[in-house]
């Protein structure tokens, strides 16, 4: 992936170096009020498909790998981090399957310096966690 931003890119190598997954579309976070347009830029976020030969399971299981322990290790943390799955229909017999990792901040009111700070924070966490996969 070429352009990434900084601030997103470890963990985007992190992910892709599992060998599991490749991504394919990652955002910082824009926390900003000049910096918010009609799509919500208030998270940061990173998106994948399973690597090739790799299985839907495996993938599932690294992110919750990555979701359990974040929870259990950092407990309450002004950051959310969520992985799902998300299903784009393409046409009408085809359904795109994407896998999302994102770091929301817990509270949407606090100021966009704070959010950054805290969503840093938090991907420097996961960029660990997933490095011990």
């Amino acid at each position: 992936m070429e352009n990434v931003e900084p601030k997103i890119r470890p963990l985007v190598d992190a992910l892709n170096q599992t060998g599991l997954v490749r991504t394919f579309s990652s955002c910082e976070g824009h926390f900003a009020l000049e910096e918010q347009t009609i799509v919500d830029r208030n998270h940061a976020e990173v998106r994948f498909v399973p690597a090739p030969d790799t299985s839907i399971i495996a993938v599932e299981k690294l992110l919750a790998s990555i979701l359990l322990r974040f929870k259990s290790k950092h407990g309450l943390i002004p950051v959310k981090l969520t992985g799902y799955k998300l299903l784009t229909p393409i046409d009408e017999k085809t359904v795109e399957e994407t896998f999302v990792l994102e770091l929301r901040p817990f509270n949407r009111f606090d100021p966009p310096d704070r959010k950054r700070s805290d969503v840093d924070r938090a991907i420097e966490q996961t960029v660990k966690l997933t490095y011990e996969v």
